[in-house]
């Protein structure tokens, strides 16, 4: 590999890992580590099987699929594209995730310093910094990979090194099994999965830009993997390495301690008064680079979703705008409206990771379409139960199927879906993947 491909690699790979790495997954490792003590491998085991490696592979199958959002629910139909990935943009995007990151920025890393500072102060300043981060479309990777990321890795790296050179305590025996299961459910809920599916756009952009968009497919392919796999190690080593600091902790925590206190406490046993700033650091760039991240992808989505009617700075600017507003009226509130629209979309994204990795050697459509009927069905009918109490007896249903346990309860149903759909193919009902012109962005 030459020079050149090497940094850009280190760069786009560093810039993934920034944008997967939101202030949430900065708080969820400690905190399953403090609760599985002696057990922090399994738990961590878990949590990284459901992220980051869910998510990667999400990434890698709808790039080869085409290399945008759209593509991966492309062999359902357009319209079911369109909105699927529309349904992920917006609630992942400028009404949840975005918002969400001002509001943790100021908790976290302002609060503890100036007690009297308005919120709406400090999202002032972090989306004007997102914005100017985010205008420029061909700089975003850059801005990240080159030079927020590195300093990220600095302050979570000094973390990690002190727990293993100078550990704040013994990591005590902790009574309980399914700590493997927990750490699934506990990545699951991450949802990084919706974002490495909207943040196709920006990693193949990048590349074109790169000049790349011209090199053999083996090349391409080659890149993407490594760019991937570098991400990946990275989420390992850092969630590995947060999990084993929460395990330290047993013996200086209540057992209802919250995720903030037990990631705060330990930090601050680790780095002495200076354990603050590091956190506020930490917690301020990991939130500035998934709202960066998350920004530019919208701008390209809904870009590329109008045909080019809808600039990409103006999207930019409004989804900016939108999720300051947002930043101030609640988070919890925001989370709790965009709940229902997460626990449906979620599920049918994954789904269609998981088929589509077969693309190449699926013939009708009627089995992907199946796919994501049967887990559209299965995840709508608990969603609403949560929500209103109705259909309940379908919701237990659901919810008494294989890998329930692990957040997986739909993954039964699709399969029988698209079972049904592969009937319905060999019968001659609906297209093939012949039938489709299929061109890659990348």
């Amino acid at each position: 590999m030459k020079s050149s491909k090497s940094k850009d690699v280190i760069v786009i790979g560093f810039a993934l890992f920034a944008i997967f790495f939101g202030a949430g997954n900065l708080i969820f490792p400690p905190f399953l580590g403090f609760q599985a003590g002696d057990s922090w491998t399994s738990v961590m085991a878990g949590f990284l099987l459901a992220d980051p490696v869910i998510p990667i592979i999400t990434l890698v199958v709808t790039i080869f699929a085409g290399g945008k959002a759209v593509d991966l629910g492309r062999r359902v139909n357009h319209p079911f594209a369109v909105i699927l990935a529309t349904a992920g943009m917006v609630s992942v995007g400028p009404v949840f995730a975005i918002p969400r990151t001002a509001a943790t920025t100021h908790e976290v890393g302002i609060l503890p310093f100036f007690p009297g500072a308005p919120i709406w102060l400090t999202s002032g300043i972090f989306f004007a910094i997102t914005f100017a981060l985010s205008i420029r479309e061909t700089g975003v990777i850059d801005i990240i990979g080159q030079y927020i990321t590195p300093v990220l890795l600095v302050f979570l790296g000094l973390i990690i090194a002190k727990a293993v050179i100078h550990p704040i305590g013994p990591v005590v025996p902790v009574e309980g099994t399914g700590f493997f299961t927990e750490g699934i459910k506990e990545g699951y809920q991450t949802m990084d999965a919706m974002v490495a599916l909207l943040c196709t756009s920006i990693v193949t952009g990048d590349l074109i830009r790169k000049g790349y968009g011209g090199a053999t497919k083996k090349e391409k392919q080659m890149m993407i993997i490594n760019v991937c796999v570098l991400a990946m190690v990275l989420l390992f080593v850092i969630y590995g390495g947060l999990t084993y600091v929460g395990a330290q902790g047993g013996t200086h925590f209540p057992k209802d301690a919250t995720r903030v206190e037990i990631l705060v406490g330990c930090v601050g046993m680790l780095l002495g008064r200076w354990g603050q700033v590091a956190l506020a650091v930490a917690v301020s760039l990991a939130c500035l680079t998934t709202a960066v991240g998350l920004t530019s992808a919208a701008g390209n989505f809904f870009n590329s979703v109008s045909g080019d009617k809808w600039r990409y700075e103006y999207v930019v600017l409004a989804s900016v705008l939108v999720s300051f507003v947002l930043s101030l009226v609640g988070v919890e509130g925001i989370i709790g409206l965009a709940g229902p629209v997460l626990d449906i979309v979620y599920p049918a994204i994954i789904a269609m990771s998981f088929i589509m990795i077969f693309d190449r050697k699926i013939k009708y459509d009627g089995t992907i379409i199946g796919m994501a009927v049967g887990t559209i069905i299965a995840a709508s009918f608990t969603t609403i139960y949560n929500a209103t109490g109705s259909f309940e007896g379908a919701a237990k249903i659901v919810e008494s199927m294989p890998l329930a346990e692990f957040g997986f309860s739909w993954l039964l149903p699709g399969i029988v879906g698209a079972f049904v759909g592969t009937i319905c193919g060999v019968m001659g009902m609906g297209k093939t993947r012949d039938d489709h012109d299929i061109k890659p962005a990348f």
